[in-house]
């Protein structure tokens, strides 16, 4: 007989793992706290199956999981909305992919809702950013990139201050796609990994805020911060 499982609980109702079967009786999503911030990876490393310890103190099995479960670590560089006490974040990852793509880069836009669990990121809520030549925080590419369509209006030609990775730090994926010409913002040279176009911070924040976040019913204020100078970049033209 399948029973309920206690510790796959917190994860089903805030990381978004998804599990088999539902609850008989269905419980709405809960408001919850989220503290979006730039942050650099300090670890990130796969968490044990809370399902699959159940079933080894039990012997029945009564929930299976059906994401990757990581337990993530990152310094906070830059606050943009809501509030956290210390300056490192752990929280919970759910990924139904595998290891997390935004995880392979050193620092990243991150939404993480903070609750009586414990803080977990709103599933795929995190995107890459660097740092541009004059000091801005910067996604490389277009996060709303639709290869049949026009490029975002906030797409901008973008000078970055170093590479954005290393080649051996990309998935075999990611670089598959590289080669069959799905990056075209990216250059692989010697070994790294160099990008020419992308959104400013505060378009990347305003387009998941406005897109999946409000689609999910999470309230966030409009863009808090400072605008960025647009010194040094200008629109791509479709």
């Amino acid at each position: 007989m399948l029973i309920n499982c206690v510790m796959c609980a917190p994860l089903l109702l805030s990381v978004g793992a998804l599990f088999y079967p539902a609850p008989a009786a269905a419980v709405g999503p809960q408001p919850v706290e989220t503290f979006v911030f730039v942050g650099e990876r300090i670890s990130i490393e796969e968490a044990p199956d809370p399902c699959e310890q159940e079933f080894e103190k039990t012997g029945e099995r009564g929930c299976i999981s059906m994401d990757s479960l990581y337990a993530a670590r990152y310094r906070v560089l830059e606050p943009i909305a809501g509030a956290y006490p210390n300056a490192e974040v752990g929280f919970s990852v759910a990924d139904h992919y595998g290891f997390p793509a935004f995880a392979r880069f050193r620092n990243a836009l991150l939404f993480v809702a903070l609750s009586d669990e414990g803080p977990w990121l709103h599933k795929y809520q995190a995107v890459p950013v660097h740092r541009t030549v004059d000091g801005q925080w910067a996604s490389c590419g277009d996060i709303r990139r639709d290869p049949a369509g026009k490029p975002s209006p906030q797409l901008r030609t973008l000078r970055f201050r170093r590479e954005i990775a290393l080649e051996s730090e990309l998935s075999e994926h990611m670089l598959a796609g590289y080669r069959a010409g799905d990056q075209p913002h990216w250059r692989i040279a010697n070994g790294r990994v160099w990008c020419s176009q992308g959104m400013l911070l505060e378009d990347v924040y305003e387009v998941v805020r406005s897109g999946v976040m409000q689609a999910r019913g999470i309230p966030l204020p409009a863009w808090p911060g400072r605008r960025s100078p647009q010194t040094d970049s200008r629109p791509v033209r479709p």
